[in-house]
């Protein structure tokens, strides 16, 4: 028994659905990588205006943000490549991720 459809527009549905998942969820990562990137700055903005031990707490904040959000981009990453996307500049333009803080 052949594996096969026989039917190409149901083969061509079930593409298409597919491609549809890949964009959905190639857009929730980078949501949730844009919020990332959004808190990160509200955390480095505070750690400037912060000293002792506020300024220690956001600094681990913005470490453990800017893990998250390391992670979030190479997930993004893995997406285009799903979508037969190859070349990633873009994505260091776009999702620049800010340097660490001390």
């Amino acid at each position: 028994m052949s594996l096969r459809y026989k039917d190409p527009e149901a083969t061509l549905a079930i593409e298409v659905e597919i491609q549809s998942e890949k964009a959905s969820a190639m857009r929730r990562v980078a949501s949730r990588l844009e919020s990332l990137l959004v808190e990160l700055e509200e955390t480095r903005q505070g750690w400037l205006g912060a000293s002792g031990p506020a300024r220690a707490r956001l600094a681990a904040r913005h470490r453990e943000l800017r893990g998250e959000a390391e992670k979030q981009r190479w997930y993004l990453i893995v997406q285009r490549e799903a979508m037969g996307l190859r070349h990633h500049g873009d994505i260091d333009e776009l999702y620049r991720l800010p340097p660490a803080v001390e």
